[in-house]
C-alpha cells in the first residue's frame, strides 16, 4: 500500500467484539487535503477579473495599470457593440451599465479611476502615483480632466461618429464633430501644459494619469481631426511615442 500503517492512525469507528474502537487520524494526514482546498479557493478569490470590452478606453486604462504592476488578470468579455453592458448580468456589477467592473480577493469595484487606484495600492510593483502631494494632485487633476472633458470631446463626439458609427452602417454627424473640435483642442492644450517639460504626467516615471490619457489620445489620433489637433500639441505627440514603447502598452494596445 505504500504506507506504514503502524505509524498512521485513522479517525474511524469500528464495531469489534461488541464495542466501538476509535482510531485517530493524525493532523498531518488530513492537513494536505484541507490546505489544497484552501489554497485553490484563495487563488480563485485573489484572481484579478476585469469585466468589459477590450476596445473600451477605460478597460484599457485598468488593464494598463495591471500590466505596469506585472499582475496577471482575466478579461471577462462584455460586448459593447452587442449591448451586453446593459444586460442584467453586467448591471449587477455596474448599475449604470458602464465598464469596466473589477473583482479581486472578494471585492467588487466599478469606476476606472477607483479601480486603478486600488490596483496601485494593493499590488506590489512600481508605484503609479508620485511621492509628493503636488505631483499626486497633478495626476488626479489629469485623470479628472480625461473623464470630464477629454473623453466626451475626443471619443463621444469625434471618434465614435467618425469611426465607429460608419463601421456599424450609420451616418456620421459632421456638425457633431465640428462642435467637438474646439473642446478636444482645449483638452490637448491643457494636458500639454500640465505635462510641461516632464516625460510623464507624474514626473520622471509613468503614473495613473498617463494610463488614463493614453487610450483616449490614441483613439483621437485615429481620426483626421485628431491628427490635425495633435499637430498643434507636439509635446503630447512626443509623450505618445514614449508611451507606445512600453511593454505594457504593446501587450494591452497592440498596434493595428
Amino acid at each position: 500500500m505504500g504506507a506504514d500503517h503502524s505509524a498512521i492512525s485513522r479517525v474511524q469507528k469500528r464495531r469489534s467484539a461488541g464495542r466501538i474502537v476509535r482510531v485517530r487520524r493524525t493532523s498531518a494526514e488530513v492537513r494536505p487535503v484541507r490546505t489544497r482546498w484552501t489554497t485553490q479557493r484563495r487563488q480563485i478569490m485573489s484572481q484579478a477579473l476585469v469585466y468589459g470590452d477590450a476596445i473600451s478606453t477605460y478597460v484599457r486604462s485598468v488593464r494598463l495599470a495591471l500590466a505596469e504592476k506585472g499582475v496577471a488578470h482575466t478579461l471577462v468579455a462584455v460586448d459593447l457593440v452587442k449591448g451586453q453592458h446593459l444586460e442584467e448580468a453586467h448591471l449587477a456589477r455596474h448599475p449604470w451599465g458602464k465598464m469596466p467592473a473589477f473583482e479581486h480577493d472578494g471585492h467588487a469595484i466599478y469606476e476606472a479611476a477607483a479601480i486603478m487606484r486600488y490596483i496601485d495600492e494593493v499590488f506590489p510593483g512600481p508605484a503609479l502615483m508620485p511621492a509628493t502631494p503636488v505631483d499626486r494632485s497633478r495626476v488626479n487633476q489629469v485623470m479628472g480632466i480625461v473623464e470630464s472633458y477629454g473623453y466626451p470631446a475626443s471619443i463621444t463626439h469625434i471618434f465614435i461618429p467618425r469611426v465607429l458609427v460608419p463601421a456599424l452602417g450609420g451616418q456620421t454627424d459632421e456638425a457633431e464633430i465640428e462642435a467637438a473640435k474646439p473642446r478636444a483642442a482645449l483638452f490637448l492644450k491643457e494636458i500639454a501644459r500640465l505635462l510641461g517639460e516632464a516625460n510623464y504626467f507624474g514626473g520622471a516615471t509613468v503614473s495613473l494619469a498617463d494610463l488614463h490619457v493614453l487610450p483616449v489620445v490614441t483613439y483621437l489620433r485615429a481620426t483626421p481631426e485628431g491628427l490635425t489637433l495633435l499637430a498643434a500639441a507636439p509635446s503630447i505627440e512626443g509623450w505618445l511615442g514614449r508611451m507606445n514603447e512600453r511593454s505594457s502598452v504593446r501587450a494591452v494596445m497592440p498596434p493595428g
